[in-house]
């Protein structure tokens, strides 16, 4: 039993020893562009690390790929925060202004007298601004010539794989990406909603690739090379904390084992490699100053984490939008089976109008990932559906709680149970789960149960 489930079994401290002494350290292109996110002591102190390494260090042809096609973007993300923070700190000024003439202090009270405060204030953002524009003459513009990029090339001179073959080649991986994204298949199926909502090809040295299958190409590329080179140790960094590339367990929050087991699978077989891991890039840098005793401060430490963290709550937010948009299209749909007619409402609340013989009725949907949250969310749509009966005209309002798993289910319904003990006549509240397919995206509203004051 011991080789048999090789997937799941921990790598002892001896493994970590021989891994991190021998292995080929892989990069994803996160993992560089970041490097442009970083102030410059964190990313000179990477760079190092990185140079340290030696020959031991390759990045597939699709992480310089991706990292040509995006630089770009992450340079000019970097120059438009000097902007955002600028509107930031105008909009704090004004507000704090104009909440203190509101107040009229000078009519009302003889005693306060916010003039000091107000000059003061002025006094401090006039000086912050003026820095934050001599630091903007500091950032790297579009078409300025880019010390980092040539850094990195000359770093990663001889260790980058080759191009795709031909298009044939590609096409065998994309084929190969249908299969595995619909039977959840890692790495990238969580990647099946990319092109949505924009294209999702691009053409470069004449073959087209299509985005959502980015990660399994660059896995595919780091599985060749492996084999090709009989590499028997590797490790991965990625900034990629998808499940999709990870195994996940859900204890008190979800905690990040390792690799997902299918992957440590994969690279086994495929490629024969005896030993195999995955750091973010923090894990990275922490290990790299205890194992191979590189020179890491702990604020390059920090700063590399808090990057990956915000950068995650960002894509969490993305995701969820995406996911609720595609729960109002699920429960649209259901709703089309059960009245004569459905209008989407372009004013937003509620979402939709449904007409039966004579009587309207109006429906709001909210996805809802946590259920101890339904509560204060409930209320403030109570509130609001309960002026929206009274201004337009409603025979009922319906809201519409979509939720991830059936197991919250239980929770939802107690709280729903509280709360229509003094809920309004002409409100009902519709608990259902949102079934979703191989991305994450609603794609079937289920009802569940339906609550309403005269109901309980």
């Amino acid at each position: 039993m011991r080789n048999s489930y090789k997937g799941y079994k921990q790598l002892s401290n001896e493994d970590f020893k021989h891994l991190w002494e021998s292995a080929l350290f892989v990069f994803d292109a996160n993992v560089l562009l970041n490097l442009y996110r970083y102030q410059s002591s964190t990313r000179d102190n990477l760079l190092t690390v990185l140079e340290g390494l030696g020959d031991r260090i390759w990045i597939p042809y699709h992480v310089g790929l991706e990292f040509e096609r995006n630089r770009l973007v992450v340079i000019a993300d970097q120059k438009k925060r000097f902007s955002d923070v600028r509107k930031s700190v105008e909009k704090s000024k004004a507000g704090l202004i104009a909440e203190l003439d509101n107040l009229q202090l000078r009519k009302r009270h003889s005693l306060i007298n916010p003039d000091k405060l107000v000059i003061g204030y002025e006094k401090l953002t006039k000086e912050f601004l003026e820095e934050l524009d001599e630091l903007q003459k500091k950032q790297q513009d579009l078409t300025d010539f880019d010390p980092l990029r040539e850094k990195l090339e000359h770093i990663f001179n001889e260790h980058v794989g080759s191009p795709p073959v031909d298009q044939e080649a590609i096409d065998k991986i994309h084929k190969d990406g249908e299969y595995r994204f619909n039977f959840n298949i890692p790495p990238g199926f969580q990647d099946n909603d990319k092109g949505n909502d924009e294209i999702d090809e691009f053409l470069s040295g004449g073959i087209l690739y299509k985005r959502k299958y980015g990660d399994l190409i660059v896995w595919k590329q780091i599985l060749d090379h492996a084999k090709s080179t009989n590499t028997k140790s590797l490790i991965f960094v990625t900034d990629d904390s998808k499940e999709d590339w990870w195994l996940k367990v859900n204890s008190d929050g979800p905690k990040t084992i390792g690799p997902r087991p299918e992957l440590t699978d994969e690279i086994t077989i495929e490629a024969g490699v005896d030993r195999f891991y995955m750091y973010n890039p923090e894990g990275f840098l922490k290990y790299s100053k205890e194992l191979l005793h590189t020179e890491v401060s702990d604020d390059t430490i920090k700063e590399v984490r808090d990057i990956s963290v915000s950068r995650s709550k960002v894509k969490d937010t993305q995701s969820f939008m995406r996911r609720s948009r595609s729960a109002k299209k699920a429960v649209y749909n259901w709703l089309t089976s059960q009245f004569e007619e459905v209008t989407i409402n372009r004013d937003s609340f509620p979402n939709f109008i449904a007409r039966s013989e004579d009587r309207k009725l109006g429906f709001d949907v909210k996805m809802m990932t946590n259920p101890k949250t339904l509560v204060h969310r409930l209320r403030e749509m109570i509130y609001r559906s309960y002026f929206e009966i009274k201004e337009n005209d409603f025979d009922e309002m319906v809201i519409v709680i979509v939720l991830s798993d059936v197991e919250d289910i239980e929770m939802a319904t107690n709280y729903c149970v509280r709360l229509t003990e003094n809920m309004p006549p002409k409100l009902r509240i519709i608990i259902g789960v949102g079934e979703v397919d191989s991305s994450g995206e609603v794609v079937d509203f289920v009802p569940y149960d339906d609550f309403s004051a005269k109901k309980c």
